[in-house]
């Protein structure tokens, strides 16, 4: 190109060529541009023979997925939203058309519409044990098998101010509705006091005196029941409870139903306290009771502390369940491996998430507030089977 522009801004030069790459669903091409030269350069620039590709990034939209099925955006919606009225053929082709194109929901535009997000809040007010997070596992699997989407917040469950820091971080992200993990009766009294966008749910076991929360759980001071009744039918008659942390409300359910349960066969309900759910409280334990003088059975406040009482009473010639039976809750995968194969309570954590998913669907539909109990069951095993 020959230097004909004096004052111009190129002063000659070839203007530079770029090209950047943008993720695309559209390719426009364009076989001649012409580039205006600035007013104050009073020189006319041509270019030809130049083909110059526009990869503009367009988001394909609920009204794309329609046309492609040939039927209406509305219809597309309620696929989307799991609207039952839908039929199944015309389910799968609008999903199928969706997988297809590469359809997002604009979320954005949702909340805006709505108010909501649309996704599930969870709180975790306690450390991850295998009950909570066996707990958090299954609610995670079942939003995500709902095609919808989870928002996590995590509190200190002895901190109201950590509590209810957490719900607002929730609240600030539009949540649908919130499932509660919690461990401790005192975060019921902090979620009654707060306001709250939308249904809120607590995962914990036992009654409580708030009429307004409602609450999923598998009934623990059942398990505790039919596994002090399957010790007591086995003859044994000098039973031991080692808890858990009894901060927990599991740890107190389960106590309590053990009392009752050996107070209704004329035998005392002796019991022994831990602070946590680890397997080393039950070796301490085991210590203990080789000192001070066996039971003829133990039920254990979960596997963890079971299998450490039954290693340290093994370890010292105490044969089980000859001598001594033990049975643990929770039914952790360890359980069925162990030597002797240990007795438990086992829990089911999904059909806990997929309860809990169904109890948020019934509140914000307007149902009023309610509990939902699930039942455990005794999962016998070498510990406590008698010879």
């Amino acid at each position: 190109m020959r230097d004909a522009r004096r004052g111009g801004l190129l002063q000659g030069r070839r203007r530079p060529t770029t090209s950047t790459f943008l993720p695309c669903t559209r390719l426009a091409l364009c076989s001649t541009h012409l580039l205006p030269s600035p007013p104050s350069a009073g020189i006319r620039e041509r270019r030809t023979g130049a083909a110059i590709f526009s990869l503009v990034p367009t988001r394909v939209t609920l009204s794309d997925v329609a046309d492609a099925v040939g039927v209406s955006p509305q219809t597309v919606s309620r696929v989307l939203n799991h609207h039952p009225s839908v039929r199944p053929e015309t389910r799968q082709k609008v999903l199928a058309a969706v997988q297809a194109l590469g359809y997002e929901p604009n979320l954005a535009a949702r909340l805006l519409a709505s108010g909501s997000s649309g996704a599930v809040g969870i709180l975790l007010t306690a450390g991850l044990s295998h009950g909570m997070a066996s707990t958090f596992s299954a609610i995670a699997r079942a939003v995500r098998e709902r095609g919808d989407t989870f928002v996590l917040a995590t509190a200190d469950g002895d901190a109201p101010e950590s509590v209810k820091e957490a719900l607002a971080h929730l609240h600030g992200h539009r949540v649908a509705a919130i499932v509660v993990l919690a461990q401790r009766a005192d975060v019921l009294a902090i979620l009654s006091s707060q306001r709250h966008r939308g249904p809120v749910i607590a995962i914990i076991s036992g009654q409580h005196e708030f009429s307004t929360l409602s609450t999923v759980s598998i009934n623990q001071a059942l398990g505790a029941r039919l596994a002090t009744e399957h010790l007591l039918a086995q003859g044994r008659t000098r039973p031991l409870h080692v808890t858990g942390d009894l901060t927990w409300q599991d740890a107190s359910e389960r106590l309590a139903a053990y009392q009752s349960a050996c107070s209704e066969a004329g035998i005392p309900g002796r019991w022994v306290g831990t602070d946590s759910w680890t397997g080393e409280a039950g070796a301490k334990v085991a210590r203990r009771l080789l000192e001070s003088g066996l039971p003829d059975a133990i039920f254990a406040g979960n596997d963890d502390i079971a299998l450490g009482l039954c290693h340290e009473l093994l370890a010292a010639g105490v044969r089980i369940p000859d001598d001594v039976a033990v049975i643990g809750f929770d039914d952790i995968p360890l359980a069925r491996w162990a030597t002797p194969s240990l007795s438990s309570i086992t829990q089911d954590f999904d059909a806990l998430g997929r309860a809990s998913l169904s109890l948020t669907d019934e509140l914000v539909e307007g149902a009023p507030a309610h509990n939902v109990s699930l039942e455990p069951r005794l999962v016998v095993r070498s510990s406590t089977a008698n010879s």
